[in-house]
């Protein structure tokens, strides 16, 4: 069984290998460049996982039910549009930024905060440690569509 801390160097590599790809690709036209993928990772960085994390704690600590959470991502449209103009440099910068400031609010958080908990619709019953699994599975996907 993979460990909080195991789980968190996993998504420090993963985060480099990220950057590694985007740096190493020649972009064959086909889909987002690897810019633009790098910033939608960012964006379900601050969006979809600390936004959720926030929620999760937030019940837990006021001893509401758990959050009921579905599927959503940022517009892909509206993605491309933002990120059009930038650098993979630029997105690079932007996707440590927010892994550090991920890295340090998990981090920070207490063990009874990391199971914190919340129903998802396509996971089902999740906890703040348990989604680090789908935050990789997620990062892997761009990897793969990098090129």
């Amino acid at each position: 069984m993979k460990t909080f801390e195991s789980q968190l160097v996993a998504l420090a590599e993963s985060t480099d290998s990220l950057c590694a790809k985007a740096e190493s690709v020649v972009f064959d036209g086909e889909g987002w460049t690897p810019a633009i993928i790098l910033g939608h990772i960012v964006d379900v960085d601050k969006e979809v996982w600390l936004a959720r994390f926030n929620m999760m704690v937030a019940a837990l600590e006021s001893s509401q039910e758990p959050p009921r959470l579905t599927w959503w991502e940022p517009d892909g449209a509206q993605t491309a549009e933002k990120y059009a103009t930038f650098t993979v440099a630029d997105s690079i910068e932007l996707l440590r930024q927010s892994r550090n400031a991920m890295f340090s609010y998990l981090q920070s958080l207490s063990e009874a905060e990391r199971h914190a908990s919340a129903i998802h619709k396509t996971f089902g019953a999740v906890t703040i440690e348990s989604m680090l699994q789908v935050i990789l599975d997620h990062d892997e996907e761009h990897r793969a569509s990098i090129g």
